[in-house]
């Protein structure tokens, strides 16, 4: 059940942002947009997170609103410019958004190892269990 309201969650957070976003930019400019990104984010991670539709295991993250709003995209585009077209001609595309996605995982873990202010007393008591 938890992976059927985590894709419901997903689903909505991309519906929301390629559904209205767009009009509300059309209608009323970058104020529009900005007050477009304020709303259904805001919407978007209440529902998502504080309340617990979308599942995440304790002590980890997973970037679940922009995978859901980037599948949401692919779709989108696929869907509204390319109707009589072969999804075979977005995989290039898609391959390469999952290695960029990947790098900036491996850079985030790296940062995080490196620099202190991103180690928490969990993380420094780990280590001092290893050592001693």
């Amino acid at each position: 059940m938890k992976h059927v309201s985590t894709v419901i969650g997903s689903a909505i957070c991309g519906a929301l942002v390629f559904g209205i976003w767009p009009e509300m930019w059309k209608s009323y400019g970058i104020m529009g947009g900005w007050l477009a990104a304020t709303i259904l984010i805001s919407i978007a991670w209440f529902m998502n997170h504080w309340l617990g539709v979308i599942t995440n295991s304790d002590g980890r993250m997973w970037i679940d609103q922009g995978w859901a709003v980037g599948s949401a995209g692919v779709a989108w585009a696929i869907v509204r410019f390319y109707p009589n077209q072969l999804f075979v001609k977005c995989i290039p595309a898609l391959v390469l958004c999952l290695i960029g996605g990947a790098l900036a995982g491996v850079a985030a873990v790296a940062v995080k190892k490196s620099v202190p202010a991103f180690q928490t007393q969990a993380d420094d008591s780990d280590k001092e269990d290893s050592n001693g």
